[in-house]
This record gives structure tokens, C-alpha cells and sequence, in this order.
């Protein structure tokens, strides 16, 4: 393998590598670029010349594998495209007078009204941001922010974040809850046991999440039987409808969201049996940009709704 020359790369040869390895055919992408396959061939092997290896292998005529190190590469290829259009975004909102542009991904339980102030917070007065936001679950939002797909995520602080990769800041915590249906003799009753309510259907996180592990948790040191679930989501939405239609009996939500939920109706929001904290939801950002401006922004503003909201002091 010969040295590397990266200063001879451009963003157009990496874009001309993906093409490659999305195509397979130089004299289909020749054709559709208006060049000779000659000179895509040279061009390509000025690439892989800069590059110092070999990315695409000639043993078949009809179509380019990547070689095992192209594989590598392309890999890496992509990350940096995804960079390069994430700057050309922030270049571009910044031409049109809007700011820099956010990818935030939040997790379903951080209540709309928190929501609702960070958004009008980041989109107007001295930011001016463009946002787009992704609702998942937390380990579906750290894949997509590992990726490079989102520069933030709201969401809830794990074990996993413990590795350099991940820069996690603390921002609140939320008491957790019980959800029923409001027509049910759960909604009447004062008296739920822990040991008991394993015995009944619930709408639960998915079984690796943070929070369905710490529930887990809660049962197991006090001797009792975790409840199992009929139906996992991450879902607010999806929660009020199984158990507001009787599909489900009991979910598990934070406090705040399930005040929410009362709200819309048929269902009901009753304390659990013994005392319990959603893990804590925080800031997550790739260690390796959280000093990027649009970071340090969301971070501020984020904090400074907390501050002002009576009920996440």
C-alpha cells in the first residue's frame, strides 16, 4: 500500500467513489455524466493513486467490487459526504438569514410543553435556527447521531454513553407513573401492590431501553416478579390508544407525560406502589463536535427553559 496523498482528494472524488459503488458500471456513470469511460477510468485511478490503494477490484468485467480495503473506505466515505452536506446546510441557512440548522432527535417523553419553548427558543430571536427533528426511541437516536445523521439528541443517559464516543449531559429526571384506563376499577383503586403487578397486560419500553432495564430493576431488589409486556413502544401516542381502548391494562410513563395523556382522555394517571425514577434524560452529542456553535446553542437554550419551568426544578 503506497503513502496517501489526501491533499489531492476533493469532494467531488469522494462523490464520484459513492457513485461507483452505488452503479458498479464506469460506462453507465460516463453516460450519464456526458464523459468517455477513459476519462472516468483516469479519473479514478488518480482516486485510488491519492488514496495509496486500491478501492475497486477489475476482476469482473461487468461490474467494480469494492476490495475488502474499499469497503473501509467507503465507509469512511460516507461519514465525510455527510459532513459535507451537514456544512453545506448550515452555509446555506446562513445565506438565507436563518441561522445555522439543527438536527435534533428526542425521545417521545420530554413533555410538548418543554418542547414547544426549546423550539420557539431556537427558531426565533437571536438564533433564528432552521431545526428538523426525529422522534425514536434513545438507542435508535445514538445509531442515527453515531452515523452522523443528527448533531444532538434529547434523550435519555445510558451505560453505553460511558465510552469516549459520546459527550452526555444530565438535564432533568421525571417520576415515573402509572397509566390506566380511566373506566377501570385501577382508576378508583388506592391500593396497588408491587408484587401484583406482574399479574396484568402492560404497554412497556422496549426490553433493552434504559428505563425497561431500571424497571426491571425496581422489582427484582424487592423481591418481586418485573411485569412483562403485551405490547413495547416508545410511542406517547401509541400508549394512550392501547390503554385508552382496553388493549392493554397498565403502562408505565413519566408523570409529566402522562399528564399530558389524562388530557386527551379515557385515561387515568395513578401513583406506582413504591417510589421510582426514570433513568435521567440529557443532552448526548458525538464528544468529537459538542463544541460545534449549533451544540452549544440548544445547550444553553435547553437549560435556560429548565430553569425557568417550575416543574423541572
Amino acid at each position: 500500500m503506497k503513502q496517501p496523498d489526501f491533499a489531492k482528494l476533493r469532494v467531488r472524488d469522494l462523490e464520484l467513489l459513492r457513485e461507483i459503488a452505488t452503479v458498479r458500471s464506469l460506462t453507465a456513470i460516463a453516460d450519464s455524466r456526458g464523459l468517455t469511460q477513459p476519462a472516468l477510468s483516469r479519473a479514478l485511478h488518480d482516486i485510488e493513486a491519492a488514496l495509496g490503494t486500491q478501492v475497486f477490484s477489475r476482476d469482473r468485467a461487468a461490474r467494480l467490487e469494492p476490495t475488502p480495503l474499499g469497503h473501509l473506505i467507503l465507509s469512511r466515505v460516507e461519514l465525510m459526504l455527510a459532513e459535507a452536506d451537514g456544512l453545506r446546510g448550515e452555509l446555506l441557512a446562513f445565506e438565507e438569514g436563518r441561522g445555522t440548522h439543527l438536527r435534533l432527535g428526542v425521545i417521545p417523553f420530554v413533555s410538548n410543553q418543554l418542547m414547544r419553548e426549546i423550539l420557539r427558543e431556537l427558531t426565533t430571536g437571536p438564533y433564528a435556527m432552521s431545526i428538523s427533528t426525529y422522534e425514536a426511541s434513545t438507542d435508535q437516536l445514538v445509531s442515527a447521531l453515531r452515523r452522523q445523521e443528527l448533531d444532538a439528541v434529547l434523550g435519555r443517559i445510558t451505560v453505553d454513553g460511558a465510552t469516549s464516543e459520546l459527550h452526555q449531559e444530565k438535564l432533568f429526571t421525571q417520576s415515573a407513573s402509572v397509566l390506566v384506563n380511566a373506566s377501570s376499577a385501577l382508576a378508583r383503586s388506592k391500593a396497588l401492590k408491587l408484587e401484583d403487578l406482574h399479574r396484568y397486560e402492560w404497554v412497556l419500553p422496549p426490553q433493552a431501553s434504559p428505563t425497561r432495564l431500571a424497571f426491571a430493576q425496581l422489582f427484582v431488589a424487592r423481591g418481586a416478579t418485573p411485569p412483562s409486556a403485551r405490547i413495547e413502544t416508545t410511542s406517547a401516542r401509541l400508549i394512550h390508544t392501547a390503554i385508552s381502548g382496553d388493549i392493554a391494562v397498565l403502562g408505565l410513563l413519566p408523570l409529566d407525560i402522562a399528564m399530558e395523556l389524562e388530557t386527551w382522555g379515557g385515561v387515568k394517571a395513578v401513583d406506582l406502589p413504591a417510589p421510582f425514577k426514570m433513568p435521567p434524560v440529557g443532552l448526548i452529542t458525538l464528544a468529537k463536535r459538542q463544541r460545534l456553535p449549533a451544540g452549544r446553542i440548544l445547550r444553553d437554550v435547553v437549560r435556560g427553559v429548565l430553569a425557568r419551568s417550575v416543574a423541572y426544578r
